[in-house]
């Protein structure tokens, strides 16, 4: 099954969804090497449209709450376990599957809800006795509901009162935000560089950031020197980007460079060109539409769990 998320546009905020996205890829390889615990007698505890739920199943969603700091008592682990259970069961009426590689997403997402990397989730997973299996049939369970959901609201759009409504909210034009025009500068590191090299090309990309002082001499500067590239120039408003990527570019003055940092390119360092009040709202309503959207694919995936649920035939042992 082929699933992908899509990409940031913007530079700096690819790169770090690039990070995000190899953590979690790392963190699936690593949980897929975690060897299987040797079986053992399990009490069934319940079942649900006949699909058993045993003490095992119980004990460690229990552990899997406690790490995703939610309520981990034995009924929230029954019920977590029959939501999972209820997902399936629909989401296989429709040949959903998501594969191993396709729940980074679902990783991507859980490790930004908790201000953690992928790879420390996961570890922390491990830690607390939760196994590979039980984890990733979680949030498969998960990710194929959202994508059933998705689809049956395809065609859904905010209409156009709903986003008015919100921008008044907002206080209407002056939602637009700031726009900035960017432009990403990169000095390019082959895998195979050693610390020394490393340690030149940081040396480098901070003289440049010394002598980078306005975008049009700066940016010639950065042209003539080996191996670095100048990216074409973005225009993003404040409204589309995150919160710490804004404070970031609020912070660097006009004409100047941020602090170099690492990636799977190289080192990479932002140009701040301009910045001022952006000239129109459509940034702005184009996020609102997103949240609204959001909302209610949200509350219908709620609605048709809770009828699920009330279908459900439940037994406890």
């Amino acid at each position: 099954m082929e699933m992908k998320a899509d990409a940031p546009k913007n530079g700096s905020a690819r790169v770090a969804y690039l990070r995000f996205a190899i953590c979690a890829a790392a963190a699936i390889a690593a949980f897929n090497a975690i060897s299987s615990k040797p079986a053992v007698a399990q009490a069934i505890v319940a079942s649900i449209n006949g699909d058993p739920i045993t003490d095992i199943d119980i004990d460690e969603r229990m552990k899997m709450l406690r790490v995703l700091h939610k309520p981990a008592t034995r009924d929230a682990a029954i019920e977590s376990l029959f939501t999972d259970r209820l997902e399936t069961q629909e989401t296989s009426k429709f040949g959903i599957n998501p594969r191993d590689n396709d729940i980074s997403q679902q990783i991507i997402k859980a490790a930004q809800e908790m201000k953690i990397a992928p790879d420390a989730l996961v570890a922390a997973f491990q830690h607390a006795g939760v196994t590979a299996d039980h984890f990733k049939a979680h949030y498969r369970a998960d990710m194929a509901f959202d994508v059933l959901v998705q689809a049956l609201n395809k065609g859904v759009e905010a209409s156009e009162e709903q986003v008015r409504a919100e921008l008044a909210k907002q206080g209407g034009k002056a939602a637009a935000g700031t726009s900035y025009t960017l432009r990403e500068i990169i000095f390019a590191i082959p895998r195979s560089a050693t610390p020394a090299a490393l340690n030149e090309r940081a040396h480098d990309a901070e003289q440049l950031r010394t002598q980078f002082t306005d975008c049009d001499s700066g940016l010639r500067l950065a042209r003539s020197l080996n191996d670095v590239t100048v990216r074409d120039p973005l225009i993003k408003t404040s409204i589309e980007i995150g919160e710490t990527f804004r404070q970031l570019l609020d912070k660097t003055p006009v004409g100047h460079l941020t602090a170099p940092q690492r990636s799977n390119e190289g080192l990479e360092m932002i140009a701040v060109c301009s910045k001022g009040a952006a000239k129109d709202d459509s940034a702005a309503r184009a996020v609102i539409s997103q949240k609204i959207l959001a909302a209610h694919t949200a509350a219908d995936s709620e609605r048709r769990l809770k009828e699920l649920r009330a279908k459900a035939v439940i037994v406890k042992h």
